[in-house]
């Protein structure tokens, strides 16, 4: 019944499908819904990190504890994640609703990339108050890392002897 009040609700009495209606009328979320998805996409991203850290950072690749590497996971992922969560998610989703210049989202998304590539490269370690954790999360993934380059290396390299 709900989808027979929005036309009368928005002024539009004589239309009584969903699909007659214009698409920024009945396109939009209701009111405060933004908010829950924007944080679902933050809180769903930090857990990634913190399961992916905690399944293949193994000891060999700590030099800490591993509640230490793993509170760093969830620091780079909550960071990573309000960026997705509430800087990228709404400009796509004001970009589709057409609220939002393509022009304005272009200067909007290099920002955004900017942002997060300036996190990938470590800025984040470099504060203060985060840095201990944060860096004890990168120096482990950089090591898994290495040993995963090496590997494949190995495979790849000729054996010559």
């Amino acid at each position: 019944m709900a989808a027979l009040d929005m036309p009368a609700r928005l002024g539009y009495a004589d239309i009584r499908r969903k699909e007659d209606l214009p698409m920024t009328e009945y396109s939009q979320m209701p009111d405060g819904m933004a908010i829950y998805i924007e944080g679902a996409v933050a809180i769903v991203i930090m857990v990634v990190f913190v399961i992916s850290a905690m399944i293949t950072l193994r000891k060999r690749h700590r030099d800490t504890s591993a509640w230490h590497v793993n509170l760093g996971a969830a620091i780079y992922g909550a960071i990573f994640g309000v960026i997705i969560g509430f800087v990228i998610v709404p400009m796509r989703m004001m970009l589709t609703e057409g609220a939002l210049p393509p022009t304005t989202a272009g200067y909007y998304g290099m920002a955004a990339l900017f942002l997060v590539i300036a996190l990938r490269r470590g800025a984040l370690a470099r504060l203060p108050f985060l840095g201990p954790q944060v860096k004890a999360y990168r120096r482990a993934s950089l090591r898994r890392s290495i040993e995963m380059s090496q590997k494949q290396l190995d495979k790849l390299t000729p054996n010559t002897q």
